[in-house]
């Protein structure tokens, strides 16, 4: 939990806008040239429509996460591992709500299409 789960944790959020980037790019006015100069928080800040809202709110959790890796100590990087572990799950929480509700968007929709065949020839 110390400076090593930092660079896991950094990973995480790596990991994150770079595939919602690769499923948005076409949506974006950026090259992906330009895009892949932009520091990290540039790069929430242009997608930060497509985000988890905790992430854009705090995009500063890249930069903490990457000083604890290069700069602070392994006691400081323990001390604070609890909160950036519930800003994690904080974002992850998001991702699967979203998913949870584009699944419910789709079956509701498939349902109300559906049913309005069906209704449609009963008349």
């Amino acid at each position: 939990i110390g400076i090593g789960s930092f660079v896991y944790l950094r990973r995480i959020i790596e990991n994150l806008v770079l595939e919602k980037y690769s499923k948005v790019k076409d949506m974006l006015e950026i090259s992906s040239e330009d895009f892949m100069r932009s520091d990290f928080k540039e790069k929430i800040e242009i997608l930060k429509d497509y985000l988890p809202k905790v992430l854009v709110e705090n995009k500063n959790l890249y930069s903490i996460v990457s000083k604890g890796i290069h700069e602070l100590s392994e006691e400081e990087c323990i001390s604070m591992y609890p909160y950036l572990k519930i800003g994690i799950e904080l974002i992850l929480d998001d991702i699967i709500a979203e998913k949870e509700r584009a699944e419910k968007e789709k079956l509701f929709a498939q349902f109300v299409a559906n049913k309005t065949g069906e209704l449609r020839k009963n008349i």
